[in-house]
């Protein structure tokens, strides 16, 4: 499968309610509209019901302000036997000028219910996309590193709220 065959790209305007203190994008807001276009990627290559297991990387690199656009665009970037690596990018335009600009970029990783098939690799065409999937492995052996060390950290996690 090609990685163009799973892109998505949805468009937002920047206004209130979305805004924060500094009348930029609030960065939860931005993570909830890339966790929606992300899942729709990682839909379109398994054709399964898929459950978010990290972001595994968000850079905010630029400030989205107000009245400006953020134009998300994910796509698969490599799968396991039942993940699925996405990666997506945030395009940052002022709408009276047209000045664009990358505002942000992420990696996230879903998976997919036991019994769902997934294709075999995943074919980059663009220059960015090969550059993009080329990292694929070394970032699957560090998310792996990442998620031993975050299961070491919830077994010694302390449940007991200590107001009540």
């Amino acid at each position: 499968m090609k990685c163009s065959q799973t892109r998505a790209i949805q468009t937002h305007i920047i206004t209130y309610p979305y805004l924060n203190f500094h009348k930029t994008l609030f960065g939860g807001q931005l993570m909830a509209w890339l966790d929606e276009t992300a899942g729709i990627s990682a839909v379109r290559v398994s054709r399964a019901a898929i459950v978010t297991a990290s972001v595994d990387h968000l850079d905010f690199l630029a400030p989205l302000k107000a009245s400006h656009s953020a134009c998300i665009e994910a796509y698969v970037s490599g799968v396991g036997t039942r993940s699925i690596e996405i990666f997506a990018k945030i395009i940052g335009e002022d709408l009276l000028t047209g000045d664009r600009y990358l505002a942000g970029t992420c990696f996230m990783t879903f998976v997919v219910p036991k019994g769902a098939s997934l294709p075999e690799k995943i074919e980059p065409e663009t220059k960015e996309e090969h550059f993009i999937c080329q990292g694929y492995e070394a970032r699957k052996q560090v998310r792996q590193a990442k998620r031993q060390e975050s299961l070491a950290l919830a077994s010694n996690v302390d449940l007991d709220i200590p107001w009540n």
